[in-house]
């Protein structure tokens, strides 16, 4: 089975959500995409994330962090205190998981003029995502 996940939104919760997904998925032996556009992509790149409401508390982001880096997901920042979460570094650690392909949407790559330092995204054209999507079995947008 192939899975694409889309991921547009620059929540850290999102974000997290979408790897916890997707890597359980993977982990499964699903062949799974993970393709970060629009906002997302923007917050890797150069840009900032930001929590949802309901976790913009210290407690609640605490909370969130604890259980993700129970769960074998490292959110929390390793420069600073463990309350602290590292986004880009979460998506990066992902980057060798086995069934697990982390795409840059090549249409916003476009519009955002993507740092190569990016390098952890793999960088497909448009007529690979054109395959990608039409080839999957199951696409999720915005888990």
């Amino acid at each position: 089975m192939s899975t694409v996940l889309i991921c547009r939104d620059a929540l850290e919760d999102a974000v997290l959500g979408n790897i916890a997904l997707a890597r359980a998925m993977a982990k499964r032996g699903d062949k799974v995409a993970l393709v970060f556009t629009g906002e997302a992509l923007s917050a890797l790149d150069r840009g900032t994330f930001r929590w949802s409401p309901n976790f913009k508390t210290r407690d609640g982001r605490s909370a969130v962090i604890a259980a993700a880096e129970a769960c074998g997901l490292p959110l929390a920042h390793g420069d600073l205190d463990s309350r602290w979460s590292d986004v880009r570094a979460l998506v990066r650690s992902m980057a060798d998981e086995e069934n697990l392909r982390l795409v840059a949407c090549p249409l916003w790559g476009k519009f955002l003029d993507l740092d190569p330092e990016l390098d952890y995204l793999d960088r497909i054209d448009e007529g690979q995502l054109i395959d990608l999507i039409k080839n999957a079995d199951t696409i999720v947008g915005g888990y």
